[in-house]
């Protein structure tokens, strides 16, 4: 209790109470022996025996040392050095050597990387030697039934009998690697026999697989094989070796169809990047490359970073200190974000905003910066798409050629895009050259896409920005064409200050000095970044927010140079850093798709002598996530409308193996996988170091060695730091698991065996030598940052530690084009230039040519999938659907223009049904995509709710995942701190479509948490970190019968949530705009273009907040569900503050006592 002791100081009370004076203490000895001694000068050498302190100084005693890298998906790739006392690992610490870091050139990193390491990698060691560790191979036993009765065809009787419509209540059983190896190989040929040919066509059309998934297979059975190597650049080696030996299946292929090497098909191999939603869709629309970032230590040089849904404090923990450094150098920090968070604390100004209205944000600080002159017209002109004449009448840019009878390309064979870029002869043909009004002829001229920067100014061409002309075309017609930048003036008519104010809810006077700063920045010569992570990335139209946020940056110039861009931040997901070239060979390819009928079998190899030859075809996992189909629309003005683009277009999933990643936690609407997909899958292989839900509802689990136990080399590099890694594990593996890459190579060998085709054994010839160093040179060789270095150099230290060194960058920090600004090189895009519109067919259909702010299909109050303009330039077709269809796919395809004045008068069906709250789920410092989510240091931090010694038995582990809400919101909800929760989303189609209260399955899924009050947060916004372990049909089975409440199945899988899971309230979206087969812009691993899909690159982008749930009340918070969660109560908790913590929160408390109002505390 709290009293006020009128007059009498702290000190006055203590002395009063005995404290101080007194023989006694709380602590049960005199404090007057910690009272200082004249007498003795070092009290040190005095102290009494000390003996008892060797438990705890032997408690870190190691007597060895080894050096690892934690490579998560968190982009950091930090080094580790393991203490080990008799070959057990005791503890972690980081590695201060980063200045010791070296490339061939001389060049140095510095000092200040270190030290470079978070909790996730101190901690390891507690998963490696954990209770919940994947020990052996196991297997189904249904399956197993399954396939020792001959592999029968799954019909919906099969399906029950062997439980693969109810894979979560089987078992698993040991079972030993020869005969898990032979199993496996057995089931791929007789999936691919099965599904090859017309046959196979026949069963697929028969299951009711649309006509155009059918023929993507080409009759390859093999084709219907989907493997992941999950976040493949975590380990390049045994990850991406997936991909490998996806590419050795055409060998099968062949084996089955007869069909030789020039017809033979290979399977599908799915994304990483954009799986997990964290794909800047928006980037390759604007500059052609698959994202721009920039090594962290870039952030340092910045004046102006601007965090747009990205927390750069939390979610970079080892590098978030970059950051800091800004601030110490004077730079500003502004954080854009419906949630007072983390970032914002460390802001000098926060800017809240409605959530998913990002890009009419950046629209109005555009039409700011625009109207009052603020922007740099040569930038614009040498570098932008905003001079380029567009066609009033098709919306296309006016190609040379329709002007030009006797136009000739213009581009050379010695220019950047074809001698640096790759651009072909047949690609150039396509995209051909543009037409800018020449101010000092007055007249139309040609330009090629590398007429950019002074290229352009050394053909003295001076394109005018703003005008309107009629020209007439080769073909005697005559056609109106406008600059795009007066195109944009009448654009952005609909995002004036006030409107923009109302769209967003964000302080009108926040946007005009956000648009001020920048530009005032700029003009004191200091860099401005963007840096925009999954807040932006996880919404439907991330695409708009991406490209938007681009505007300011286009009118000022921030790109290209230290400190300036705009930065998409997520996953480590870029195979890019080790993409290859025709200078140095086929680099990343050259690895997961050396051609199998011919691999190089000469050790001593070059790795440009590698012949690739990719047999094997990228594809969206998002596609099994919505059914496993594309997005095929039946409407009323089209008909049966196709918007999956061929080049995107899947096959059906017949065998699915991933490793190093829990697939199925991180599906969304995970349930509807379980209960209505997965059915369809006839083997899932889950390949992983410890026990997941993704290895409960698969077929096998197969145990990997962890970083610390790898027998072999593997290598890494990250798109946050120029270190290339490469290392080995330290100790022995604990149980008897396997490196990924012996499982990998194994598998083909099993396969080849069963088949009797020795290729299969020959391609992974190295691997079974022991002598994976040859694939490593051969990438070493072969890359465009790595080529030069030799491993054996790069293992003995030459470069730094033993096994890094830095990868050949352009620049340091690596500067995302830098040649573009300083070299004057094209982007890569088809103009060269940086694009605020788009002509290609697609965005031209779907109403995105220009940038606009669309409201979500279903994240909104309002019309879902309503296009805010009255641009008469924006054209959408609806396929009229009609405005009250509520299908999610109708909702998906459906484009509706309208003025914002017309929007906000509309209301979302489903907000009317009371699904009010936005939800988002951002990342936990805690956990990586799942990874973690099992480690008890972890799960006690990752909530207000963390108990080791979980007092209320309801607890589901020592902790427990919980929903942020709003203070006001919760109570009017009835909700009280503390209180279980439902949080439900659109019942049509969520936990899982069919989904019925009486099945035993929705209990199952239906998510049930703990809400805790957070003032942070608006009042229809929640927060649900993403990625905790699922409730599984094992672990609610645990969590209501072991008599400890626990959610820990007896297989070993720890839930973090006693019922459901954040994936019961997300669902998968199928975005037209990610779909086109027309998009130009840079191939992903080579230096060169493509048109249209490419896997992580221009792809579905899986994005999980793009939903409205609905609250209501589960249990009382308090133990055994009676009354209010206890620290609800003491009135020193968010939301529920007495008096004394508002006063304290006021700055109360500061010098109070000399004034005689200091408030102690009694006993």
């Amino acid at each position: 209790m709290v009293a006020e002791h009128q007059g009498t100081t702290r000190r006055e009370f203590l002395h009063t109470g005995g404290v101080l004076l007194g023989t006694a203490s709380v602590l049960g000895w005199p404090l007057r022996s910690l009272a200082f001694r004249p007498d003795i000068s070092n009290p040190l050498a005095h102290y009494p025996a000390r003996d008892w302190e060797k438990i705890y100084r032997d408690q870190y005693r190691y007597d060895g040392t080894f050096s690892w890298v934690c490579s998560p998906n968190d982009t950091h790739a930090c080094r580790v050095m393991a203490y080990t006392r008799n070959g057990v690992i005791t503890r972690m610490g980081t590695q201060y050597n980063y200045q010791d870091y070296s490339d061939i050139y001389g060049n140095k990193a510095t000092a200040n990387w270190n030290p470079r390491q978070c909790a996730k990698g101190y901690t390891f060691h507690r998963i490696v030697y954990g209770p919940y560790r994947l020990k052996h191979p196991i297997i189904r036993k249904g399956w197993k039934e399954w396939a020792d009765a001959g592999f029968p065809e799954l019909t919906p009787e099969i399906k029950t009998k062997y439980k693969f419509d109810s894979r979560g209540t089987d078992v698993h059983v040991k079972i030993d690697w020869k005969s898990a190896l032979q199993y496996i190989a057995k089931g791929y040929v007789a999936i691919g026999k099965r599904y090859s040919g017309e046959k196979g066509s026949e069963l697929l059309r028969k299951q009711g697989y649309p006509e155009e998934m059918i023929a993507e297979t080409g009759g390859a059975g093999t084709r219907t094989f989907k493997m992941r190597g999950g976040m493949g650049l975590l380990g390049v080696i045994g990850k991406y070796g997936l991909y490998r030996l996806n590419n050795s299946m055409a060998l099968l292929d062949d084996h089955i169809r007869k069909v030789g090497k020039d017809k033979a098909r290979a399977g599908r191999n799915w994304s990483n990047y954009t799986w997990h939603g964290d794909q800047t869709p928006g980037q390759p629309w604007v500059h052609g490359l698959q994202n721009a970032d920039c090594d962290f230590n870039d952030l340092r040089f910045s004046k102006l970073i601007i965090m747009n849904g990205k927390n750069l404090v939390e979610n970079k923990l080892p590098d978030s200190h970059w950051f800091i450094e800004c601030m110490e150098r004077g730079g500003r920090i502004v954080v854009i974000a419906p949630e007072y968070g983390a970032p914002s604390t460390k802001a000098d100004y926060w800017i809240p905003i409605r959530p998913a209205t990002d890009a009419a944000f950046w629209l109005g600080v555009t039409r700011i910066m625009i109207d009052k002159g603020w922007y740099d017209e040569t930038f614009i002109k040498q570098f932008t798409d905003f001079p380029l004449l567009v066609r009033t009448d098709t919306l296309a840019r006016l190609r040379a050629d329709e002007v030009f009878a006797a136009h000739k390309p213009g581009l050379t064979k010695d220019g950047a895009s074809f001698k640096i870029q790759g651009l072909t002869d047949e690609q150039y043909t396509k995209i051909g050259d543009r037409v800018v009004w020449d101010a000092k002829t007055n007249k139309p001229v040609s330009i090629t896409r590398d007429d950019v920067g002074k290229r352009l100014d050394a053909k003295a061409i001076d394109p005018t920005l703003d005008g309107t002309w009629k020209i007439k075309l080769v073909d005697g017609s005559d056609v109106e064409v406008k600059t795009l930048w007066s195109l944009y003036q009448i654009h952005l008519k609909d995002y004036d200050l006030e409107t923009v104010a109302d769209i967003t809810h964000s302080p009108k006077a926040f946007i005009e000095r956000l648009a001020k700063d920048i530009w005032e920045t700029t003009k004191n010569k200091g860099p401005v970044a963007i840096h925009q992570g999954e807040g932006i990335n996880h919404w439907f139209h991330a695409t708009e927010a991406n490209r938007t946020a681009h505007l300011p940056i286009m009118l000022t110039g921030n790109i290209g140079k230290p400190g300036a861009g705009v930065f998409g931040w997520a996953g480590n997901y870029k195979a890019a850093l080790f993409q290859g070239s025709k200078a140095t060979g086929p680099g990343f390819k050259g690895w997961v798709a050396e051609d199998p009928f011919e691999p190089n079998l000469d050790e001593a190899a070059h790795g440009k002598d590698i012949h690739a030859h990719s047999y094997a075809k990228d594809e969206e996992p998002a596609y099994w996530n919505h059914g496993d189909r594309p997005l095929i629309v039946e409407t009323p003005g089209a008909g049966r409308k196709v918007f999956t683009g061929k080049t995107h277009m899947p096959t059906p999933t017949k065998a699915l193996h991933f490793t190093n990643v829990n697939l199925f936690n991180n599906a969304k609407h995970c349930y509807e996988m379980f209960k209505n997909v997965n059915p369809n899958i006839e083997m899932i292989i889950s390949q992983d170091i410890v026990m997941t839900a993704s290895v409960q509802y698969s077929d096998f689990g197969l145990p990997a060695n962890s970083w610390v136990e790898f027998e072999g080399l593997e290598m890494t590099a990250s798109c946050s730091n120029p270190f290339l890694q490469i290392w080995k594990g330290g100790i022995k593996p604990v149980f008897d698991t396997k490196d990924d890459l012996w499982i990998i190579a194994n598998i083909g060998k099993a396969v080849g065996e069963e088949i009797g085709d020795k290729r299969f054994t020959d391609y992974f010839k190295f691997e079974h030598e022991g002598k994976r160093g040859v694939y490593i040179q051969r990438l070493l060789d072969s890359c465009t940052t790595t080529a030069g270095y030799k491993l054996d150099d790069i293992m003995a230290g030459k470069y730094g530690t033993p096994g890094g060194a830095l990868m050949l960058f352009r620049t340091y920090p690596r500067i995302p084009f830098w040649e573009q600004i300083h070299e004057s090189e094209p982007f890569l895009t088809d103009t060269g230039r940086l694009h605020a519109y788009s002509d290609v067919p697609e965005a031209i259909e779907y109403g995105e040519n220009f940038m606009v702010h669309r409201e979500g299909p279903e994240a909104t109050p309002y019309l879902p999938n309503a296009i805010v303009s009255t641009n008469p330039y924006v054209r959408p077709n609806d396929y009229g659907i009609p405005l009250d269809a509520e299908h999610w796919d109708e909702r998906t395809v459906r484009n509706v223009k309208k003025s914002w004045q017309e929007v906000k008068h509309t209301r979302n069906f489903l907000w009317e049904k009371g699904f009010t709250f936005y939800c988002i789920t951002p990342k936990t410092r805690h956990r990586v995509h799942s990874s973690w989510s099992n480690v008890d240091w972890h799960m006690i931090y990752d909530s207000n709710f963390g108990d080791p010694h979980r007092i209320d038995r309801r607890a589901p582990y020592v902790g427990e995942h919980q929903l942020h809400v709003n203070p006001q919101a919760a109570r009017d909800l009835g909700i009280n701190d503390g209180d279980y929760v439902y949080v439900d989303a659109n019942p049509a189609d969520r936990p899982y479509i069919g989904a019925k209260p009486e099945d035993p399955f929705y209990k199952v899924a239906r998510l049930m948490l703990r809400a805790v009050y957070n003032p942070g947060y608006p009042y229809s916004t929640v927060m649900m970190k993403h990625a905790p372990y699922v409730a599984t049909e094992k672990s609610v089975k645990a969590h209501e019968t072991r008599k400890d409440g626990r959610a820990l199945c007896e297989d070993g899988y720890q839930a973090n949530l006693r019922y459901g899971s954040q994936q019961s309230v997300t669902r998968n979206w199928h975005m037209p705009m990610h779909q086109t087969d027309t998009l130009f812009h840079k191939a992903k691993v080579f230096m060169g273009f493509i048109f249209g899909g490419e896997a992580d690159n221009h792809a579905i982008n899986t994005v999980p907040k793009e939903t409205l749930v609905r609250i209501t009340k589960a249990e009382d918070g308090g133990l055994g569900g009676k009354g209010i969660w206890a620290p609800a109560t003491t009135g020193l908790t968010p939301g529920n503050e007495n008096d004394m913590m508002k006063r304290y929160l006021a700055g109360g408390f500061i010098g109070d006592y000399r004034s005689g109002k200091e408030q102690v505390f009694e006993e």
